[in-house]
């Protein structure tokens, strides 16, 4: 038996004192609340589990519901104490089949024998070497390198000066066929044309969602570029 419950008129486990509640040898409205949260977090504390951590969620739960009974924020009307009580019991059992099962498996693992690890076959003809030396050697191999900032070729204000260049010729564009190369360029195109449209130099329209984007130079900036 893993946690043991005793008030007056009860002692079991959490799953004996759920079966007392449905054939109602035990009221819910009688059941010691505090009173259980605790036994059971002080028989909990008091078990050997290594992986006691798995618990964690369900003391969490329990300690929240003590806070509660000791601030006497519990619901006052009946239905919500049954509610509570029963809420509680199914908690508590769920902590015990948790506490059952870590017991069985640490109970099973006792009877498992440690065997180390083999060593690994080495070259008996191959010297032992320390990490030291290992690391003199390695360093020999090791290129230095040396991270050099690239130099940007293709910024927002480089790209509105191309596009310019090609919409001063065609008047419009459709942006699919600018033959711009790879998604870093088509990035830094799709910016200065946002740039463009915000300083009212272009016009952008599409016929449909995510469809090509026509590109059309504003009547002012033609004469300008003309």
């Amino acid at each position: 038996m893993a946690i043991v419950l005793r008030f007056d008129g009860f002692e079991g486990s959490p799953e004996e004192l759920k079966r007392a509640l449905r054939n109602g040898r035990v009221a819910v409205r009688d059941l010691p609340l505090l009173l259980l949260i605790e036994q059971a977090l002080e028989q909990v504390a008091g078990l050997e589990l290594p992986e006691r951590g798995s618990l964690l969620p369900i003391l969490a739960e329990l300690l929240e519901r003590k806070l509660r009974a000791l601030l006497r924020l519990d619901a006052e009307e009946e239905d919500d104490a049954e509610e509570e009580g029963e809420s509680l019991v199914g908690l508590l059992v769920e902590l015990d089949e948790a506490v059952r099962f870590l017991l069985e498996r640490a109970e099973a693992r006792s009877f498992v024998i440690r065997v180390p690890a083999p060593e690994l076959p080495r070259d008996q003809r191959l010297p032992r070497l320390s990490v030291a030396t290992l690391q003199r050697y390695a360093r020999r191999y090791v290129k230095p390198h040396t991270l050099l900032p690239t130099e940007e070729r293709f910024g927002v204000a480089e790209a509105w000066k191309w596009l310019l260049d090609r919409l001063s010729r065609a008047r419009w564009l459709w942006f699919s066929r600018l033959g711009l190369a790879g998604w870093a360029e088509r990035t830094v195109a799709f910016a200065a044309l946002l740039e463009a449209v915000r300083g009212g130099k272009v016009r952008l329209s599409q016929e449909e969602p995510f469809g090509d984007l026509l590109i059309e130079l504003e009547p002012d900036q033609e004469r300008r570029s003309a």
